[in-house]
């Protein structure tokens, strides 16, 4: 093959794997994208009472700010519990708390559930084994718009 094919094919092979690695870019970008959203989430709902009075508890007992939060989804129907960010490390927080994926012994742990347009959320202060199915739903919080909204519901 002389110089010219070697070069023609070279390009070529450059151009497959730029094609590739554009479509990882694009995965990438739509995978933070979801977790952005999630952390818009996470954020509305740790400014409701009882979340945000469970994240001062953690801090009151002598853990440094910002308190660790974990954050499951609840699926009863399938009898499990599921990380609400996929990543190791969220970039989710602000001064008050930071989400984990760790388990940690001190923490602040939601549970969401999914219900039409939102999440019905439950929200205590627990650690790594004391994980659950059951709780009883403290609060809605649903989609309106670009917004996450507090729907008048369970107490």
């Amino acid at each position: 093959m002389d110089r010219f094919h070697q070069k023609a094919w070279a390009l070529l092979g450059l151009g497959v794997l730029g094609s590739t690695g554009c479509a990882h870019q694009a995965r990438l970008a739509e995978r933070q994208g979801v977790e952005a959203e999630k952390c818009e989430l996470v954020h509305r709902l740790l400014r409701e009472p009882v979340p945000s009075q469970v994240v001062r508890e953690v801090v009151a007992a002598g853990r440094d700010e910002p308190a660790p939060v974990v954050v499951y989804v609840r699926r009863p129907e399938e009898a499990m519990l599921e990380r609400f960010f996929s990543g190791d490390a969220p970039s989710c927080g602000d001064a008050t708390f930071k989400v984990v994926q760790e388990n940690v012994l001190d923490a602040v742990v939601v549970y969401l559930q999914e219900i039409q347009d939102g999440y019905a959320y439950d929200a205590h202060r627990a650690s790594h084994d004391e994980l659950s199915l059951e709780g009883k739903p403290q609060g809605l919080l649903k989609r309106k718009g670009p917004e996450w909204v507090a729907i008048p519901g369970p107490t």
